[in-house]
């Protein structure tokens, strides 16, 4: 299930917001305070509030329309099998003239239907006749009759116009659309129950703690691991019955070890933003294909604690779809976004506005002048200071990969930031080093330890050796030339291809792609280590990957596709990761002992 579009007309500082268009992955929602960014994540909400919009010229509660609010939401045809079982008899438009049992076999295979549904306060979904939209409405309006039947579906045809389709969405909307807001929540205690799956409230957080402890237990402890990440200061995770009334209660440890209940504390009684990640990150590790919504994120975790956040989301949770409202830098430097817009308000009235995502890399300078570098010191114990954001990105999912487990707490990997006396066409390594050493030692109380990892580029063995020497041993250099070196890899390049650009998909092959690359080469990219061989570790130690792997898309796909290091790095890395890890097996251990040099 995805979101694909929303209209909000006439809800609180909306008067008609227009289409907003949603994608895949993260959809930022940023503005000022009170703009409006937390009313268009409310308007989202399976149930939603009567709260008119009111203006100088029309305020009178009797003058007011009610809100209405337009979503467009992709679902599969297995989902909407699945809501069919569980919500007993339905009515499902069918086209005149056409077999029931044969058209819904069809519909309920489908990869995807986007569906438009209209949502009034205190009403569910509704949608005209046909609500699915995968026909054009005829005279006899017909329908098949969805019966459940031992846990099967029947099929029989009728022609009185009933659908309901939009309740059926609605119902699936309820079960996977969850909302986080900034304001602290009390979910640390519920009944005691079995309970597989979280509730869009989370108010059964507990009972789902106790379940996942006694049924999956990996899961449980693999969220452990994450909060222990997230938080330096919660050791460990628990859930008992309460014994003055039974019911499952979760209390968070200081420590790992948990040797005395009297010794942890109740989640009710924990700092803020500890019991919305530890929802959130359920909700994310036990639901498919969620929709999650995040409110101002920024208000209730540190900095340092949403880099980490978004990091897990974006690659180990990325199936998920993610609408976050912020005004922080931290968030817009960090969270590759698909789709960002901007949420104004004048007076009465907010807007939206959509923003060019070619654009997006000065967001993100703006917010590296804002200080989230220095933020990221006064949040950690040990530091790796990397080239930039690819590496922040995927040197932490680097090192999980070879060493099975996530960074030891308090180690932070974070880019230089492009600010200041190093903005420059080339970036001044040395004085970078400097800065941020005496950034280091403003802070020595708090940090134990920080090194550097830079790219090679065209450095000679004579300059990383000068350079070595005198950061005495803390600045440390690719072994190859930069980070995408290590991503020249056909059958990598292209999935990429075949994700970015599906339609034709099929027209590119994995030898293609190595022909290519050959080619390229052989004569745009010719250096002297090249000997014919795209695999020989002379020549990609030094040849510009980066552009050459651009190069490589441009001419595959005829310009359709096109390679951003910052923003397609990951991908590339997660195949390698998948398919054949030993290609990559010295990038790890590089990764590897920089941890260790800190540690």
């Amino acid at each position: 299930m995805k979101l694909r579009k929303a209209r909000i007309v006439g809800f609180q500082s909306f008067r008609d917001s227009g289409e907003i268009e949603f994608s895949d992955g993260t959809n930022l929602i940023v503005g000022q305070n009170n703009a409006g960014k937390s009313a268009l994540l409310r308007a989202l909400q399976p149930a939603l509030r009567d709260d008119r919009h009111r203006s100088p010229e029309k305020w009178a509660a009797a003058a007011l329309p009610v809100p209405l609010v337009r979503l467009d939401i992709e679902i599969s045809g297995p989902e909407l099998e699945t809501a069919l079982i569980e919500n007993g008899q339905n009515f499902i438009p069918i086209p005149d003239e056409h077999d029931a049992v044969a058209y819904m076999d069809q519909l309920l295979k489908s990869p995807k239907m986007q569906i438009s549904v209209s949502h009034r306060p205190g009403l569910m979904f509704s949608a005209p006749y046909p609500g699915h939209d995968q026909f054009a409405a005829g005279t006899r309006q017909s329908s098949a009759v969805v019966n459940v039947s031992d846990g099967n579906l029947t099929f029989q045809q009728i022609y009185n116009g009933q659908d309901t389709t939009a309740l059926l969405v609605h119902s699936l909307w309820q079960k996977s659309m969850f909302y986080f807001d900034p304001e602290r929540l009390t979910i640390g205690e519920s009944g005691f129950a079995h309970a597989p799956r979280l509730a869009p409230n989370a108010n059964n957080l507990p009972a789902v703690l106790q379940t996942l402890r006694g049924d999956r237990g990996d899961l449980f402890d693999r969220l452990v691991d994450y909060l222990r990440e997230i938080f330096p200061t919660v050791g460990n995770l628990s859930v008992r019955p309460k014994p003055e009334n039974g019911n499952s209660e979760v209390r968070v440890w200081p420590t790992e070890a948990m040797e005395r209940v009297e010794l942890s504390f109740p989640l009710n009684q924990s700092g803020t933003g500890v019991a919305q990640v530890i929802a959130l990150l359920t909700a994310v590790m036990t639901v498919e294909n969620a929709v999650v919504v995040i409110d101002e994120v920024n208000s209730f975790l540190h900095p340092a604690a949403v880099k980490v956040l978004l990091r897990i989301l974006q690659t180990a949770y990325s199936h998920h779809q993610y609408i976050i409202s912020t005004h922080a830098p931290e968030v817009i430097g960090f969270s590759n976004p698909s789709t960002l817009n901007v949420v104004k308000r004048l007076g009465y009235e907010s807007s939206v506005q959509k923003l060019d995502l070619k654009k997006v890399g000065q967001f993100r300078e703006v917010a590296e002048h804002l200080g989230v570098a220095m933020a990221d010191v006064f949040a950690a114990d040990r530091i790796i200071w990397v080239e930039g954001p690819t590496e922040e990105l995927c040197f932490p999912l680097l090192f999980q990969h070879a060493a099975g487990r996530p960074l030891p707490r308090g180690t932070l990997v974070t880019s230089v930031a492009s600010t200041g006396d190093f903005f420059f066409k080339r970036r001044d390594r040395q004085l970078v080093y400097e800065i941020y050493s005496r950034l280091g030692s403003a802070v020595t109380p708090l940090v134990v330890k920080s090194i550097f990892s830079f790219d090679t580029d065209d450095l000679s063995q004579a300059d990383i050796d000068k350079m070595t020497e005198q950061s005495r041993g803390k600045m440390h250099f690719l072994p190859r030339r930069h980070f995408e070196c290590y991503l020249v890899d056909p059958g990598a390049i292209k999935s990429f291809l075949q994700e970015k650009d599906p339609e034709n998909a099929n027209q590119i092959d994995r030898a293609q792609v190595e022909a290519t690359l050959q080619r390229l080469a052989d004569n745009d990219f010719k250096i002297p280590e090249w000997k014919g061989d795209i695999h020989a570790e002379d020549w990609l130690a030094r040849v510009d990957a980066a552009k050459l792997i651009d190069k490589a898309c441009t001419e595959l796909s005829q310009t359709r596709v096109s390679f951003n290091k910052n923003r397609d790095s990951l991908f590339l890395l997660q195949h390698i990761c998948s398919v054949h890890p030993e290609a990559i097996e010295s990038l790890a251990a590089y990764v590897c002992n920089l941890v260790g040099a800190v540690s």
